[in-house]
Order: structure tokens, then sequence, then C-alpha cells
């Protein structure tokens, strides 16, 4: 049975004692009788008997209290799951194989929804088509937003062509606003999933037969790598930026934005070492102007930093 907005069944009430609680409210004092409701209010503290009569206790005195039972029941049962995800975590992380390799496109879907609701700290992800058995399709809307609730940092790296995957600019936009990091990156060597530095989750080789098959990275030398790959990705990837239709793209709008002559020579002296001062020496811009050209170009470029810019400028041909 789905109850109806305003039901007290999570407060232990059922319909025919929620039913018999509001009449008293709105009616006032009526005959007890034998029925099992009346036992069960009484119980609950909800009413009181005298003299035959069943009378309603107030609600903002007895089902306050009942709330504020039940949050108790929710706060100590929620301390025991983590404690035991805890021990759980503890235990995993050392036993078994570094390398566990895991079959099934049901059983692999489990076990990344498994990673994301216990995750505390970070998430890591590439997002590369086809999506066969690791994809963004295996985060739902609840899970992401638990994950924003809890303060877990979860940043993604997405291949450019995932923005032709049929909704997929919606589905960005939807993960933007619920706190998620995404860039983009021209191509990427895998699908990853990384979960709080003691888990990584590699499809398998998906052009291959193993297209049903992960490879789980527990902690040492390979996750430590994974870990550096993803974080190098990450400095290279771009965020995205809407052109002039509205469209996500990580790259130039129209090829009028693209750099000139003077912002390449720009760019070569700022990936030579050069300074602001020193580059605008060198090509006779004020310092300012030097700085504005290079704001400009990280916006264009959709970076939030130098670095950035320079590897977005090698990778795009700008140079």
């Amino acid at each position: 049975m789905t109850d109806a907005p305003g039901s007290f069944d999570g407060l232990g009430l059922g319909a025919e004692e929620e039913k018999l609680y509001r009449r008293l409210v709105e009616e006032g004092p009526t005959d007890a009788g034998p029925e099992p409701a009346a036992a069960r209010l009484r119980t609950l503290g909800l009413a009181d008997e005298a003299d035959g009569l069943l009378t309603a206790v107030s609600p903002q005195l007895a089902l306050t209290e009942l709330v504020l039972t039940q949050e108790r029941a929710v706060l100590q049962a929620r301390a025991g799951v983590e404690e035991l995800t805890e021990i759980f975590r503890r235990r995993t992380a050392t036993a078994g194989p570094a390398l566990e390799v895991v079959r099934g496109r049901e059983r692999v879907g489990r076990l990344i929804q498994h990673r994301l609701r216990g995750a505390r700290g970070d998430v890591r992800f590439f997002a590369k088509p086809p999506f066969a058995v690791i994809g963004v399709q295996d985060t739902s809307d609840a899970d992401e937003a638990d994950l924003s609730r809890r303060g877990v940092r979860e940043r993604l790296v997405i291949e450019r062509a995932v923005i032709n995957e049929p909704g997929a600019p919606q589905e960005i936009r939807a993960s933007l606003d619920r706190g998620q990091e995404i860039r983009f990156t021209p191509e990427l060597p895998c699908k990853l999933l990384i979960t709080d530095d003691d888990l990584a989750v590699v499809q398998l080789d998906a052009s291959g037969g193993d297209r049903d098959g992960v490879l789980l990275v527990r902690p040492g030398g390979l996750l430590t790598s994974l870990i550096t790959l993803f974080e190098l990705q990450w400095e290279r990837a771009v965020r995205l930026r809407e052109d002039g239709a509205g469209r996500l793209t990580p790259s130039p709008a129209t090829a009028d934005e693209l750099p000139d002559e003077e912002d390449r020579r720009l760019l070569a002296l700022l990936l030579a070492g050069h300074t602001d001062a020193s580059a605008a020496h060198h090509t006779g811009l004020g310092r300012r102007t030097v700085q504005r050209r290079i704001r400009r170009l990280m916006d264009l470029a959709g970076t939030d930093s130098r670095i950035q810019l320079g590897w977005y400028a090698r990778d795009r041909g700008w140079l």
C-alpha cells in the first residue's frame, strides 16, 4: 500500500489508527470501545481513556515526541551502518588479490552503485563511449544528489564524443546543477571509476570480446598510477562552454574567436617561461593588454589556469 501524503505510517500508525486519531482530533472524545486501534493509540501516547471515553492527546506534544523518537532511531541506525561500512571497507581493502575481474552487466552495476553510495571523499570518473558496463547511466539522479549532500567531490572527465550521445547535453547540465565538476578532453585512454583512493574500476577492452567485464584494482602501485593518470587528464582537460546557439562545447564557437598571430606569439612566449612583463616587452604590448589577452584565451579555451591553457593550445593546434 502506498501512503497518502500526510500519512503517519512512518511513526508506527496504521491506516485505521490514523483514521481514529484524526476523528478524535476533529470531533472530540468518543466511546473508546474494544477496537484494537484505540488500544494502539493509548500505547503510543496519542490518546487517553477516562470514563469510557477516548480523548486525543495534543498532536503538538504526542506526534512531535513520536517524530523525535523516530529521528533518534534513524540516527542510531545510520551510525551503525557507518561503523559496519568502515569495518567492511578495512577488511576488503586488504583481503583478496590486488586485482580482480568482475563480469556481468547486472553485477557490475550493483558494484558501482555500492561504491558510490559508500563514497566519503572523492569520486573520479572517465566517461568514454560506447557505454558497455561502465557508463554515466549507472549513476542515478538520487545517487548523485546524495553524493552532493554528503559533501563528496565528484569529478568527471568526459570524452568529447559523449556530447553527441542522445540526451547528453541535458544530462550534463543537470549534473552541473547538482554540483558535479565536469571537464572535456578530445580522447580518453579507458573507462574508469575511482572512489576514495581505495578502489578503481576499469572496464576491460570494449572492442574485444570482454564487453561485460571490469577489473577491480585495490591499493597498490597500479591504483596509485591510475589516480595519477586521472589527475593528469583532469589538469589537461578543459571546462565546457556554451556557443552562440546554447550548445555545450569545449572548443571555440566560431573561427573568428581563434587566436590571431599576436595571440600565438604571446602563447609561445608564456610556454617558454616568460613572465607577463617579459612577454609585454617582447611583443611591444602593455602589461595589462597582455593580461587581458591571456584572460580572453583562457575563457576561450574554458580553462582556469595557464598550464591548462598551454596544453589546450598545443592540443588544438593554436601554436
